[in-house]
């Protein structure tokens, strides 16, 4: 397969004309659009029995919505607030919430995985988050050796978090970044040197971490080729084991603090897809692997094995070697996802607390997956991790149907085989590196209910 680096930029930059369309990102399958309100919570409940009979370990997700300041670009669920007594607030709701699971995990559960997101993780005051942590890995024990990681700013965690970190088995860290120059850290809100960011990671090293993921995204304001290939410089002499490189989505119609970046200032088409082409050539001529959409990790790292096997995953919590693990989302915002179950709780943080402190589950929406969906979610998932698009065969796990409506998208499959974006194998495709470029798009042809959605939801696939 042609490397990327060895395709023309007009080229590339003509296919994108052709296929950069909205579209969904597939962190899951059914896409949240398609979710209902008022999932029953008796499904919920269901599934958490079912995880505590069968005795396997589960990943746990636990969101604290928290920032110190707003970031313009964000777009995740997470409130503004220095005042402790909302951080009270929030953990005595999240432990109430962890008690009420714990209800129905009749035998008991435990986690090989646990990730804390936001909001920002730290910039919960560090007596609080021992106390939260204590008290979830009290009722949620860890199986074996868990793989604990957080998402941090790096520029309200302290040395204290880091200790505490560290003590409780955090081994990862993944500090958000974005952009070191200047000008675009001012129009987004974001102050950061790099000096500070090199403390950063020194001393989360020093401090027992093992592996260390920066965040990047291109297509921010006053952002350019030039000052974008000096933060990518910059970032490599951090010596991070895995780098994630998101396209900025600019939706202000639904997200209301970004309509403090000005839209003048944003880069031109042109530009924005440079610095994606600027990135992958630059992170795999320096040791890097391209891995799933957007990430980039050592070969050495586990992400990189678990590709190589065929067996990387994809969810909520991003990336992950352990795929088909079930997920327990915990806090405001969060998701839990099960084999055949998705459910959100409710956002924001005052009416979590609401529904906790009057003894009921805070899940405010969700989907039950039928046949159908998990066929399709488990296609969807290789192709977007492993860059493969498996045919599933007739059997007791997929429907003459199913295949059928399978089959039919990939016949669409022929143009894109010409432009060089896949290549025909036995059972199925191989995506090249120039399709990794359309992962989304890929994709899209096998969503049933794609059709019925507004692409005004969605982002620019690239």
């Amino acid at each position: 397969m042609t490397p990327l680096k060895e395709i023309p930029e007009n080229r590339i930059f003509d296919l994108i004309e052709k296929l950069d369309v909205r579209g969904p990102r597939y962190t899951s399958y059914p896409t949240v659009p398609v979710w209902k309100n008022d999932f029953p919570a008796g499904q919920y409940i269901d599934s958490l029995r079912r995880i505590s009979s069968n005795g396997k370990p589960v990943a746990v997700y636990v969101h604290l919505p928290y920032c110190k300041s707003r970031c313009l670009y964000c777009g995740c669920n997470s409130c503004i607030s220095r005042e402790d007594t909302k951080f009270r607030a929030y953990i005595d709701a999240f432990k109430q919430e962890i008690d009420l699971v714990s209800r129905f995990l009749e035998n008991g559960l435990t986690h090989c995985q646990l990730h804390l997101g936001g909001g920002t993780p730290t910039h919960t005051p560090s007596d609080m988050l021992a106390e939260l942590l204590d008290y979830l890995i009290e009722r949620i024990p860890g199986s074996g050796s868990p793989d604990r990681s957080i998402e941090v700013d790096p520029r309200v965690t302290t040395v204290e978090h880091l200790k505490l970190l560290s003590s409780r088995g955090f081994r990862r860290i993944s500090a958000g970044l974005q952009d070191l120059n200047p000008d675009v850290q001012k129009a987004v809100n974001r102050r950061f040197s790099a000096g500070d960011m090199k403390k950063f990671v020194d001393s989360a090293r020093e401090h027992g971490f093992t592996g260390v993921n920066i965040d990047l995204i291109y297509g921010l304001p006053l952002q350019n080729r030039k000052t974008w290939a000096a933060t990518m410089e910059q970032v490599l002499s951090f010596n991070p084991d895995r780098l994630a490189c998101f396209g900025y989505a600019h939706l202000p119609s639904k997200i209301v603090h970004q309509r403090g970046i000005r839209e003048e200032d944003l880069p031109s088409p042109g530009e924005r897809l440079g610095m994606l082409l600027d990135a992958n050539r630059f992170f795999l001529d320096n040791g890097f692997e391209a891995i799933g959409m957007d990430h980039f990790a050592k070969p050495d790292d586990e992400l990189s094995k678990a590709f190589r096997d065929g067996k990387l995953w994809r969810n909520f919590m991003g990336y992950t070697p352990n795929g088909g693990l079930e997920l327990l989302g915990l806090g405001c915002s969060s998701i839990s996802e099960f084999q055949d179950l998705f459910a959100q709780n409710l956002f924001p943080p005052e009416p979590y607390q609401e529904k906790l402190s009057a003894g009921l589950l805070p899940v405010t929406r969700g989907c039950a997956l039928d046949r159908d969906d998990i066929i399709r979610k488990h296609l969807i998932n290789h192709l977007m991790c492993n860059l493969e698009i498996k045919i599933p065969r007739s059997d007791n796990t997929a429907d003459a149907e199913t295949i059928e409506s399978i089959t039919e998208a990939l016949n669409g499959f022929g143009k894109l085989e010409d432009e060089g974006l896949l290549i025909r194998e036995s059972d199925g495709y191989r995506i090249t590196p120039l399709g990794q470029l359309f992962l989304r798009n890929l994709a899209m042809p096998f969503d049933r209910y794609l059709s019925a959605e507004s692409a005004a939801a969605f982002s620019r696939t690239v």
